[in-house]
């Protein structure tokens, strides 16, 4: 009998020490988890911040291009092309060469005109041309032109134009080399009238 009671306390006190254990692992456990949980949030909000902070910072970058793209104006509107401006330089050049000086001349008189043979070697070509003289001096009103005169000039100019090729003419700068050299021969052809300018009212070169 008194064997039985002693072993009744032993088995109590043996359960009582395993519930104290339990509990223990238990707060442990509870401790752990609260630890990770902590620990996992606590990695999320930095990543969060950071994530954000880098956002931030490229919106601004983004903002202040913009912002700078706005201050700058864009002058390539106002800068005339380089290529135009060449263009328009040359066409000015051209239309000087092309407008003879004629400030002496009185009256202008109209010859027939000229159907030439040019001196193309490769094959046969010819050139239609029609051409007004620029005379000076102070002529009669109505007073029609000498026709020596006109004959002497339409020789010379010829003399001129059946040395010429094709491409010699066909430029902006041919005719203005030939309308000079055409002056000098009609100008050579006689002194009265005096010829002061040479138009060319109709050019056509059949090729």
């Amino acid at each position: 009998m008194s064997e039985t009671q002693s072993e009744i306390p032993n088995a109590e006190k043996a359960e009582g020490g395993g519930k104290k254990k339990s509990k223990i692992k238990l707060i442990l456990i509870v401790v752990i988890l609260l630890f990770g949980a902590a620990g996992g949030f606590y990695y999320w909000r930095s990543s969060s911040a950071a994530a954000a902070a880098k956002s931030d910072k490229s919106e601004k970058s983004s903002s202040d291009k913009k912002s700078q793209a706005k201050k700058e104006p864009d002058d390539s509107e106002d800068q005339p092309d380089p290529e135009e401006k060449k263009s328009s330089k040359k066409s000015d050049i051209s239309l000087k060469n092309a407008l003879p000086e004629d400030e002496d001349v009185k009256k202008v008189v109209e010859l027939p005109p000229f159907i030439v043979n040019l001196a193309d070697s490769e094959s046969a070509r010819y050139l239609r041309m029609t051409i007004s003289l620029g005379v000076g001096g102070e002529g009669k009103e109505g007073e029609k032109p000498d026709q020596l005169f006109i004959t002497r000039v339409r020789n010379a100019m010829l003399a001129v134009l059946s040395e010429k090729k094709s491409d010699e003419i066909l430029s902006v700068e041919g005719k203005t080399k030939l309308r000079k050299e055409l002056l000098k021969a009609a100008q050579a052809a006689s002194e009265e009238p005096h010829v002061e300018a040479i138009y060319i009212t109709d050019f056509i070169v059949q090729l």
